[in-house]
């Protein structure tokens, strides 16, 4: 089964005081892009960049060991950065 072309999934702090709207597009040759919004701005233009799959995924490791809830497991997010 090929995984959807884009992922999405939100991460909030523990505090709920911080959190983050994240668009990731096909990973390509190692490579993820993403669109991020702030959530207290998501109405507003996203932040767009690019990362190596490994640093996305420690990003997300971060966010899972700090507690931080995420919309979707980080093993899903995983499975889905490495079989892109």
């Amino acid at each position: 089964m090929t995984p959807p072309d884009n992922l999405a999934f939100h991460a909030q702090h523990p505090s709920g005081a911080e959190g983050y709207v994240v668009l990731l597009f096909r990973p390509t040759a190692g490579r993820v892009g993403f669109r991020e919004w702030s959530s207290a701005e998501y109405a507003r233009p996203g932040r767009e960049g690019s990362a190596a799959v490994e640093e996305l995924l420690e990003r997300v490791r971060g966010w899972a060991r700090e507690g931080w809830k995420l919309t979707e497991s980080p093993e899903r997010i995983s499975a889905w950065l490495r079989a892109g």
